[in-house]
């Protein structure tokens, strides 16, 4: 009879003791890592942590890089032509375009005269927060057409640019615009 005590008091304890492991696991909460993180401007979260699209930062994804360089930089340079032609205080403003895709700007390069020498598309490269490279989207503005690359960050700017008419070719160097 006692072996049957023994088995029964066994048996008791295993069923409590699976019951309380049963039940504390029940009870417990798991918690999504994402509750209550929004990643904004397209940004996915992941872990608690948010992954932003190319041109995007911070922490929820609250950095549209492109609007930092969205400015008018300032600067001298020169182009190759027979005579070299200086040129000062030129301007080349930077504009950020309205796509979702945050690679895309406008820039315009503006002669210390105030003649507009060129509007163009550019797209963005190894966007970050310090900096950025573009290309120029190739581009006819007043029958000529341009085409060229150059470096923007949040205080300085870069330009080479090519233009093409009627079998005429120049480029223009600009290495080192201030931002305004």
């Amino acid at each position: 009879m006692k072996s049957f005590r023994n088995i029964a008091v066994a048996a008791i304890l295993s069923v409590g003791a699976f019951s309380a492991i049963f039940y504390s696991s029940c009870s417990k909460t798991t918690t999504d890592p994402c509750s209550g993180v929004t990643c904004q401007n397209g940004g996915a979260c992941s872990s608690g942590n948010c992954t932003c699209k190319t041109g995007i930062g911070g922490k929820v994804c609250d950095s549209v890089y492109r609007t930092m360089y969205a400015n008018n930089y300032k600067g001298d340079g020169h182009d190759n032509g027979t005579p070299v032609q200086n040129h000062t205080n030129y301007v080349l403003s930077f504009t950020a375009a309205t796509d979702t895709n945050y690679v895309n700007m406008n820039i315009k390069g503006t002669f210390s005269d105030g003649f507009i020498h060129f509007i163009a598309p550019i797209v963005l490269s190894n966007l970050t927060a310090t900096g950025a490279s573009f290309t120029i989207t190739p581009t006819t503005y007043a029958g000529w057409n341009y085409s060229g690359t150059g470096t923007v960050n949040v205080t300085t700017a870069t330009l080479t640019v090519t233009e093409d008419s009627a079998g005429y070719s120049t480029t223009n160097t600009f290495t080192s615009l201030i931002k305004q």
